[in-house]
């Protein structure tokens, strides 16, 4: 948690699923804070100029997002993702539309769950015992047909009193983007550069390195990224390209941990830097990468080929 940003009496706003705080004058950061200790937490941001609001990231699916932003704003609403995963892109169909960049279009039905029965299964094993009986299927956000419109690095969001631009990054998924909104000094981030960057499939470190050192160009005025799962001052990103080259170069601390999964699974993963306790380094920093040591170098253009198979997001290039 960055001090600057933890106010004494911040606007707050509840129902049964959802919690939102006003972090600064019309950008609210979404919680669900009925989830028990230990489990991972997700959070969106509301943004909400004078001609329209935006919603980064749907989180999980539990509860009906939309109904709650209702509630907050009644200008039009904008469903824009950081990238596809189903703990940022799952409660999309709650929403008539939603923006995203077109490498992760495939992967915006691979949510978390198919079913709401699925979805309520997962909410059960997440939520503080005392709250487990107030959830009900048919707060489960489905999956049904919707409009999904793709986004490109520099398109430009107008909400009325300011504008905020598209920066696309990948490295954790093929299409992650930020969302630059210079006015408040802030970048809307989802997991495209924080203490836990996940870059194990799809993209190369060195394409992921490319990607961050593109985004740091327009990043001068930016003083926090407000993360999908916590907030990190800007420095992260100059972290971020270090511990890059450092992997590239084979200098990095390339230490194994086990990671918790959901679903009670354990997993061994390989960490750029060392960490004192689990997702803070050693040495203070905030990054840290956990990566493939087979996918560091770019190993060329790669393409998509479809099959009957449900499709997979994964970047796919134009032919020479």
């Amino acid at each position: 948690m960055i001090d600057e940003l933890v106010f004494e009496n911040p606007r707050i706003i509840e129902d049964d699923y959802f919690r939102a705080t006003e972090t600064f004058p019309g950008i609210y950061k979404i919680s669900q804070p009925w989830f028990r200790e230990g489990t991972l937490l997700s959070f969106g941001f509301l943004i909400v100029g004078t001609k329209a609001a935006i919603m980064y990231d749907s989180m999980f699916g539990y509860g009906n997002l939309r109904k709650f932003c209702e509630k907050i704003t009644d200008l039009p609403l904008l469903m824009v993702n950081s990238h596809f995963h189903g703990d940022h892109a799952a409660g999309n169909f709650d929403f008539d539309c939603c923006y995203i960049h077109p490498f992760d279009l495939p992967g915006i039905y691979q949510g978390f769950a198919k079913t709401g029965e699925a979805l309520l299964a997962r909410a059960v094993e997440t939520a503080r015992p005392e709250f487990v009986s107030r959830l009900k299927e048919e707060d489960m956000c489905r999956s049904r047909p919707m409009k999904a419109f793709p986004i490109f690095d520099g398109d430009v969001f107008d909400i009325g009193d300011r504008e905020l631009t598209v920066i696309h990054v990948g490295g954790h998924s093929p299409g992650s983007i930020m969302l630059l909104d210079p006015a408040y000094h802030v970048a809307y981030s989802g997991d495209t550069c924080n203490n836990d960057t996940i870059v194990t499939r799809g993209d190369s470190i060195e394409e992921y390195l490319e990607g961050l050192i593109h985004l740091r160009k327009y990043t001068d005025d930016i003083k926090y990224l407000f993360g999908g799962h916590e907030d990190f001052p800007a420095s992260i990103i100059d972290e971020g390209i270090d511990l890059c080259r450092r992997v590239i170069a084979g200098t990095d601390d390339h230490t194994e941990y086990e990671v918790p999964f959901p679903g009670g699974r354990i997993i061994k993963a390989m960490f750029a830097a060392r960490m004192k306790t689990f997702y803070r380094r050693e040495d203070g920093k905030d990054m840290n990468l956990q990566y493939s040591p087979g996918n560091i170098r770019f190993s060329g253009k790669k393409k998509r080929t479809i099959t009957a198979a449900e499709p997979d997001a994964v970047r796919s290039y134009p032919l020479d």
